[in-house]
């Protein structure tokens, strides 16, 4: 999920600026919904009708984690705007891993994300194929978005790994590991403590995301807020919290939630349940809000200039 904040928070405004280019990303978006949902519908409603429940969630699953390995490579090429096989003679290796990390692994995350809203939140028991045309289409949303900074990228010749920017989280770390370390300790434990009183009180699942919502996206943004070098606007933290802070706080607790209590059924009290699953979601996303304002200031930061005097004075 980390590569979806960086298209949106750090690397939107091109994109945004660029109307011909937004056409042509929702024709993209919707080309790939369209084109999975016939052979879901079959392999859903027919091919493996007799198997048990979650057998029959991880094999669609599996199955719409690899539909969306050729989305993604179709979407690149179209935002890079080169034919694919041409792209594939360029950078086989960026390709590879665009299919595996973004395709593969990305769509199957989201798959349990889109089971949790259907499930949790609207309370649908039965799988419906047109879900796997919303995964598809973000995976094809991404995958466009990348093709299209990578075409306007000025290090062409980079052996691409980590998308859309080769920038892993390890890279921030020698800054300030301590304070990094305190911080998404504090958002670990605060999550915790806040979830463990929280867990007894709430018993509907849409009540439980939406405090998972505010308080995990609160917390990102306070970490974001005070990891950027310059303070931000009213209408930019407005902005940070409602994505990704608030929206992103729910959809990692939608994946870990249907994962924790559907896919392994773990049981768990109520207080453990959830501050469990609030100290999760609040730890990932403040760790990714520390990164994305650490990509922003390294985006017009001379090299020379990280130190390791402290995350705030580094302007992380």
């Amino acid at each position: 999920m980390l590569h979806r904040l960086k298209l949106k928070v750090v690397y939107g405004d091109a994109l945004n600026k660029d109307k011909q280019a937004k056409r042509l990303k929702m024709r993209v978006i919707l080309i790939a919904g369209f084109a999975v949902f016939v052979p879901f519908a079959v392999i859903t409603y027919f091919l493996i009708f007799g198997e048990d429940r979650i057998m029959k969630l991880l094999i669609i699953g599996l199955l719409s984690a690899f539909s969306c390995v050729p989305v993604v490579l179709y979407a690149y090429a179209k935002g890079h705007g080169k034919a694919l096989k041409i792209l594939w003679q360029e950078r086989p290796k960026e390709l590879k891993w665009l299919g595996i990390k973004i395709g593969f692994f990305y769509g199957f995350a989201l798959y349990w994300m889109i089971l949790g809203i259907v499930e949790f939140l609207f309370g649908y028991q039965a799988f419906r194929a047109a879900l796997i045309s919303f995964v598809a289409s973000a995976a094809a949303r991404d995958g466009f978005e990348i093709g299209y900074l990578r075409a306007r990228d000025t290090g062409k010749n980079i052996k691409m790994a980590i998308f859309p920017d080769n920038r892993a989280l390890s890279e921030m770390f020698p800054v300030a590991p301590l304070k990094i370390l305190l911080l998404v300790g504090t958002a670990l434990l605060g999550g915790a403590i806040t979830g463990t009183v929280l867990g007894p009180l709430l018993s509907n699942h849409i009540h439980q995301a939406v405090a998972i919502g505010l308080v995990v996206g609160g917390v990102a943004t306070l970490s974001y807020a005070w990891a950027m070098e310059e303070p931000l606007s009213r209408k930019a933290l407005i902005r940070y919290f409602i994505w990704p802070g608030f929206t992103m706080g729910i959809t990692y607790f939608l994946i870990l939630a249907y994962l924790l209590r559907i896919v392994f059924d773990i049981r768990l009290p109520p207080a453990t349940d959830f501050g469990l699953l609030m100290a999760a979601s609040a730890a990932w996303l403040t760790l990714e809000s520390l990164f994305v304002a650490y990509l922003q200031w390294k985006k017009t930061a001379p090299a020379a200039s990280v130190s390791k005097k402290g995350i705030r004075q580094a302007a992380l």
